[in-house]
């Protein structure tokens, strides 16, 4: 019942939120204006994702209150300041120089602060303290800005955000039990799934108004967070040792793959990989299929009936993680290889549908 109510209280406050984001944004300057590059051809408002980040940290400040999170509070903290980064560069279009000292401080606090000791990989563990926390932190950092460079056209980034969340909790919810450890586990889990479900439901009710045609964007606000959110989950889990890294690279698959193909083929061309571009993946399919709409249900249907049945496998037989990640993940960077991901450079606005 409590995660029902979760679920409607997050949808709904985001929704109404947005809308009311829509009518104010432009007397803040919170406006894109397409440029040469865009997927949209007119001016549309900014300032989604604080909307979108409002149940979160709502739910947070309950967990915080009853004493849940003490001990990673920080972390959540730090998420938060992300938030704030994010909506800083939409306002003012921070440099990277700007950006990624605070986001790499961010991210260490947040590791620090969920105490990230090992890391299981099903056949070895990882479990060098020093070398753990790189991981962990560089993951985080380039996580958050995986999302931002895929939030490109209508819907991709919030769709992604409510099929990851809700695979987080399907996993959880249907993982291997582990007796005595997993009810001594019981309240520290139940954090992870109500951030998860609020997640997903913040998804949806962002959805209502960002889908194709989109009526408002979320901005750097909103896909930072989404990025570092989706990381504290991937981070509580992987200590709880109740979601494998294998798992949640299948979950993030999609992002991954068309970002790690897009990224490498720029450096090889000598192209600097921060700047903006419409080289992606889903963007050229975008332009082909001349639809936003199409190549998001796309990710839909890759990530329920490819990416997550392969995810749980990962998850119920550890020690073929790597197996099954890797069948999952390879089509996934040879479509986006084939699909001219970092060397197709014809841009511009296209119909939406």
């Amino acid at each position: 019942m409590l995660l029902f109510i979760l679920s409607l209280a997050s949808f709904a406050l985001v929704a109404v939120l947005n809308a009311g984001v829509i009518k104010l944004a432009p007397f803040l300057g919170l406006v894109d204006l397409p440029v040469a590059r865009s997927a949209h051809a007119h001016p549309k408002p900014l300032g989604g994702g604080v909307a979108l980040a409002a149940p979160y940290f709502l739910c947070v400040s309950w967990l915080a209150m009853s004493g849940e999170i003490e001990g990673s509070l920080s972390a959540y903290i730090a998420c938060l300041l992300i938030v704030f980064l994010g909506f800083g560069d939409d306002l003012w279009q921070l440099t990277s120089r700007v950006r990624l000292p605070i986001q790499f401080i961010l991210s260490v606090t947040a590791v620090r602060a969920i105490g990230v000791g090992s890391v299981d990989f099903g056949w070895f563990t990882l479990s060098q303290p020093l070398l753990v926390t790189l991981l962990a932190v560089f993951s985080l950092v380039w996580l958050l800005n995986l999302t931002n460079f895929m939030d490109g056209i209508d819907g991709i980034a919030g769709a992604h955000l409510v099929l990851t969340s809700v695979g987080c909790v399907l996993l959880l919810i249907t993982g291997p039990a582990r007796g005595d450890e997993f009810l001594a586990e019981a309240g520290e889990l139940d954090v992870v799934i109500y951030l998860a479900v609020v997640l997903a439901a913040s998804g949806t009710g962002f959805l209502l108004w960002n889908w194709s045609p989109a009526s408002i964007f979320m901005g750097d606000a909103g896909s930072g967070f989404i990025g570092f959110a989706l990381g504290l989950l991937a981070l509580e889990t992987l200590v709880l040792q109740r979601i494998s890294v294998w798992s949640w690279l299948l979950l993030l698959g999609v992002f991954i793959a068309d970002t790690a193909v897009t990224l490498l083929n720029r450096v090889a061309r000598g192209e600097k990989w921060y700047e903006g571009h419409s080289q992606h993946g889903y963007q050229i399919l975008s332009r082909r299929l001349q639809s936003h709409s199409r190549v998001v249900w796309l990710l839909v249907t890759i990530d329920l009936l490819w990416l997550l049945p392969l995810a749980w496998l990962a998850g119920i037989l550890p020690h073929y993680g790597v197996l099954f990640a890797t069948i999952g993940l390879l089509p996934l960077f040879v479509a986006s290889y084939l699909l001219g991901a970092g060397v197709n450079s014809t841009g511009g606005a296209e119909t939406v549908k």
